[in-house]
């Protein structure tokens, strides 16, 4: 995740529940002492700009964050960002809350149990979080075009060529045909690079745009760690582009109801022959193809019971979450456990290097 999709992230989390930060912001001299967060780190080196306020009514407790360092003697928690660990607060005598939307192969220090020791609270894409926080949004339900309309039949768009990855999509390549409009064995043009714009719309959104031509969209994580989803998930399903998903062995963890049958799993198949000669049958027989599509007209279905559910539709915004939790005392007195993940090798996915 780039520190601008994440700054944005940190700026918008407390708007959950359709709430704006105008409407939350309240007198403190009318209310009881808020419990105070503070987010003391950077995200990427850059600023955050946190201000916000729950009165008691729009969160079980009364309660302030906020990104402004000065009042740090008055703070009940602090936010730090993994990747800006080294600004340290002040005091260990309130609690420290980890952010993370890195995997560990990527961020090593969430594998060193010193760190980790420190941290009394988990914020990151893990659903077994104390706060859970994937960068994967509700799938929205917006109708696909209709199979013949379909022109494209793969599209890929990769920006970190993580070797194996690479390595698959490149003997994927010699049996089924690839579109790649990213850095790693591109062979199409037609997307702006990314952080760029066209026609009044993101990089995201013509991406999105794109994939809707397409019957499948590679979606192969950087890695395969416990949890590890990203959007580029949210936009296939978004664009009616059936997932071809290389990653965690929870994806069915963030796939409630009737999104169940929603993707195709690369580790269900041998190897990309396999995989290739299952997307070419697909293709060519469009009742078979159409069933991943069912949860289009369907709805989502059931998400009682699931933590995705859960994060997809709060009860309460996920920073008022802290505040509650820091209220009860809900911590992990020990500090946190390291987070582990082995890196992927060639072998987990059956192929061999340059075969």
């Amino acid at each position: 995740m780039s520190y601008r999709d994440e700054i944005s992230s940190a700026e918008a989390r407390s708007a959950a529940g359709n709430q704006t930060k105008e409407s939350l912001r309240v007198n403190a001299s009318h209310m009881e002492p808020p419990w105070l967060i503070i987010f003391w780190s950077t995200i990427f080196g850059s600023q955050p700009n946190i201000e916000l306020v729950w009165k008691k009514g729009e969160c079980p407790v009364p309660c302030e964050v906020t990104s402004n360092r000065s009042r740090a003697n008055d703070s009940k928690g602090f936010i730090v960002h993994v990747r800006d660990s080294h600004m340290i607060p002040p005091t260990e005598s309130v609690p420290w809350i980890l952010l993370t939307q890195e995997n560990p192969v990527y961020t090593p220090v969430l594998t060193n149990a010193k760190f980790m020791s420190k941290f009394k609270l988990l914020e990151s894409y893990r659903l077994a979080s104390d706060f859970p926080e994937p960068v994967y949004s509700m799938p929205k339900l917006t109708s696909p075009l209709p199979v013949k309309e379909k022109d494209g039949l793969i599209m890929a768009v990769f920006s970190n060529c993580e070797p194996v990855r690479t390595e698959y999509m490149r003997q994927l390549m010699k049996f089924v045909p690839v579109d790649s409009y990213g850095a790693c064995l591109k062979n199409k043009n037609d997307l702006v690079a990314r952080y760029s714009s066209a026609n009044g719309k993101n990089f995201k959104q013509l991406q999105t745009e794109l994939a809707k031509k397409y019957k499948f969209t590679l979606v192969f994580f950087n890695q395969d760690c416990d949890y590890f989803v990203d959007d580029q998930l949210s936009h296939a399903l978004d664009a009616g582009s059936v997932p071809v998903v290389m990653g965690t062995d929870k994806l069915d963890e963030f796939l409630p109801g009737n999104l169940l049958h929603s993707v195709i799993k690369v580790r269900d198949y041998k190897n990309p022959q396999h995989l290739a000669d299952y997307l070419k049958y697909l293709n060519n027989t469009e009742a078979e193809y159409n069933k991943y599509l069912q949860w289009k007209w369907k709805g989502i279905g059931d998400k009682a019971g699931t933590v995705i559910g859960d994060y997809w539709k709060p009860q309460y915004p996920i920073y008022c979450q802290m505040c509650v939790a820091l209220s009860e005392g809900r911590i992990h007195k020990d500090g946190l456990k390291p987070i582990t993940c082995k890196a992927r090798s060639f072998e987990d996915l059956g192929i061999t290097k340059g075969a």
